[in-house]
């Protein structure tokens, strides 16, 4: 069979590296003997939705299949529609949107099924079930589906994948690598991997019905021969490991770590942790292995919303990890989320004055979305038993830019929508100001630096410093502009 796979728009973001779910899933398809064509409308927010179906229907495939977020269904719903009269093929749908609403997203007269969480292998026996006319939906269990009368039924939810192993890598080939904007700070390609599912903590803005609390791993030497593979038919040596908790389990690190060291990789590498979860010998083994950029969720600066996210970390245990990390050479990045509840306008001054007195190289600040199927909505909902998904979460989409104003929507927090849209902003300054001011105590000194670094802002002074810099005065100052990140990941 021809079977189509569709990522769909982001509203106006560009999708910046390609769906490791559409990818598995595309794996999986082509190990049962399938065609497979991999369908990214996210990398085009500017084509018409017209135009990016009817390269779909000229593919003319035997079945079609979605995934969608809670921000991106509704380019799902005008995109489906379209399809379904054109073909009237057989469509499914899997993702966060369809596990956290099932039966919402199937009442859509344009869908016939549904996976309900992991979904290789719920995919894999439904495909088996549509080429032999198998009709017994309901011996798949994770597959919901519609009866006769066109009643939702229920199909449970599968038992998690247990050996990762087991699963053929991503199949990458059907995507355009080269379109996505995915990069190292040396302006060299980059991909993304993932070597673990699960993440046991309930942090009250975050989903995880998808791959569910229970960890489970990759083995080293499986997580090394799809880095080797990628290294050979890609040329490749930046990646970006996309577990949720990369560091959680530590004894597993040091053993992919070890396997990195002993198989001399050469690779260089970025990943997500936890601030508990590190420690200074730890990461100096992570920069040897080529660990060159570690992100780490913060959340907040106020102790007291920062417990209220139930992420069961502490404003001293930030600092601390990001002076570690810092000191083994690794560039660090903080999220920081304004408009959490009970957040005010002192209470988010704390959250950004404290990202600005860290050593971070980067910050994000986006603004807290009470999204469907998280502890956040629900508190939402009960607040406001009226609340309802609708289309308006296209709106929800946030995205780290220093020009554009994130506009808040489902607003949590204690201020108004124009204040914490304003606090965005200033977030973003400030941290850059900060960041701009530590260039400046490195090369000057704590007292010096910051007294020249305020005489440098007044605009005519700043206008001959950069004609001072241009002559080639001061060169070690030069050397902590933005090219220090590109050459710490050398």
């Amino acid at each position: 069979m021809r079977v189509a796979l569709i990522g769909p728009k982001w509203h106006e973001m560009v999708n910046s590296y390609p769906s490791l779910g559409l990818a598995y899933l595309a794996a999986i398809a082509e190990q049962e003997g399938h065609e497979v064509a991999i369908f990214d409308m996210g990398l085009r927010p500017k084509k018409p939705l017209a135009d990016e179906v009817a390269d779909i229907v000229a593919w003319r495939p035997d079945v079609i299949a979605y995934t969608a977020m809670t921000t991106s269904y509704q380019s799902v719903e005008e995109s489906v529609a379209m399809l379904k009269e054109a073909l009237g093929a057989p469509t499914i749908i899997g993702g966060p949107h369809a596990t956290t609403l099932p039966e919402l997203t199937l009442q859509n007269p344009h869908f016939d099924f549904l996976v309900y969480g992991e979904g290789e292998y719920v995919f894999r026996d439904w495909l088996r079930q549509i080429e032999t006319g198998d009709t017994h939906w309901g011996a798949n269990r994770g597959l919901w589906y519609k009866d006769v009368a066109g009643n939702v039924i229920n199909g449970g939810e599968r038992e998690l994948i247990p050996d990762l192993d087991a699963l053929p890598f991503p199949a990458r080939h059907l995507f355009d690598l080269k379109a996505y904007p995915l990069y190292a700070p040396t302006g060299e390609p980059m991909i993304t991997v993932l070597t673990s599912r699960g993440c046991p903590y309930k942090c009250s803005f975050c989903f995880k019905g998808i791959v569910g609390r229970t960890y489970r791993q990759r083995s080293p030497e499986n997580i090394v021969a799809e880095l080797r593979y990628l290294i050979d038919e890609y040329g490749v040596r930046n990646f970006y490991f996309m577990d949720d908790l990369f560091t959680i389990n530590v004894k597993r690190l040091e053993a992919i770590l070890d396997h990195f060291i002993a198989q001399d990789l050469n690779v260089r590498w970025r990943c997500l942790a936890r601030v508990d979860r590190v420690n200074p010998d730890l990461l100096k083994k992570m920069y040897r292995a080529g660990c060159r950029q570690i992100h780490f969720g913060i959340e907040s600066g106020n102790p007291e919303i920062l417990a209220k996210t139930a992420k069961h970390i502490n404003l001293g245990q930030v600092r601390q990890a990001i002076e570690w990390t810092e000191d083994a050479g690794i560039l660090s990045k903080g999220y920081f989320i304004l408009g959490l509840p009970g957040d005010n306008a002192a209470t988010m001054n704390e959250t950004i004055e404290f990202a600005a007195s860290l050593r971070l190289s980067e910050a994000m600040f986006s603004i807290a979305t009470p999204m469907p199927g998280t502890e956040l909505w629900e508190e939402l909902v009960h607040r406001n038993p009226d609340t309802a998904y609708n289309a308006d979460f296209t709106k929800s989409y946030y995205y780290n830019s220093y020009t554009s104003e994130i506009a808040p929507f489902l607003n949590v927090s204690d201020v108004s929508d124009t204040e914490l849209s304003k606090m965005a902003i200033r977030a973003r300054r400030r941290f850059l100001e900060s960041k701009e001011q530590r260039k400046y105590v490195r090369y000057f000194g704590p007292q010096w630096g910051r007294r020249i670094y305020r005489v440098a802002q007044v605009k005519p002074v700043k206008a001959v410093g950069r004609g001072v810099l241009r002559m080639g005065l001061f060169p070690r100052f030069r050397q902590l502009q933005p090219k220090q990140e590109a050459a710490a990941w050398e």
